[in-house]
């Protein structure tokens, strides 16, 4: 039997000035370093394979998850928990994108499922069948307990997969704490 669980990654410097990350990325701050270290320390669950984005925020936070375990366990990169693509709304603060896209930023927002990128970027769609993707290639793959370590919308995304729920459910599951574990099965 598979047991999975799926963070956030801890805080970051954008994070902090309010900026959209996205694909981007920005180094943890020190209560992002705190926050990881001490999740790995109060978990109690013991994983058997640690499955993580790429983004450098989320693989930090998986090294320092473990570290604040004491455990052995392994960590692999798994693309699927990427964050979602936003675009050329990457790096820009989230109040000068509501200033300038309201319509759109207030979809992005409230209502995932008639949410149209704004140039490039993904869609709430495309994130909801990833974490589709991921959540049945975790469970047909590994046994026992599985960390996985994402994004915000990622795991929003899992969450709602989860809970049988639409798109249109997805960013009720906002905000999603740091460095705080969700139970998916």
């Amino acid at each position: 039997m598979t047991k999975i669980y799926i963070t956030r990654h801890g805080e970051t410097v954008w994070n902090t000035e309010t900026r959209m990350q996205g694909r981007n990325n920005s180094p943890l701050t020190k209560k992002g370093i705190s926050t990881a270290l001490n999740l790995g320390k109060t978990m109690d669950i013991k994983p058997d394979i640690c499955l993580v984005s790429p983004m450098p925020r989320a693989l930090h936070t998986a090294h320092l998850i473990r570290k604040g375990s004491g455990l052995d366990y392994r960590i692999e990169v798994e693309p699927l928990l990427e964050e979602m693509s936003l675009g050329s709304w990457e790096g820009l603060r989230a109040p000068d994108v509501a200033k300038t896209f309201p319509e759109e930023f207030i979809r992005f927002r409230t209502r995932p499922h008639e949410f149209i990128p704004v140039e490039s970027g993904e869609t709430f769609f495309d994130v909801y069948n990833r974490a589709e993707r991921l959540i049945s290639k975790v469970k047909e793959r590994y046994e026992g307990t599985v960390l996985l370590v994402s994004h915000m919308i990622l795991v929003q995304a899992a969450l709602c997969v989860v809970e049988s729920n639409d798109v249109s459910h997805l960013r009720e599951h906002d905000p999603i704490e740091q460095a705080k574990l969700y139970t998916l099965s």
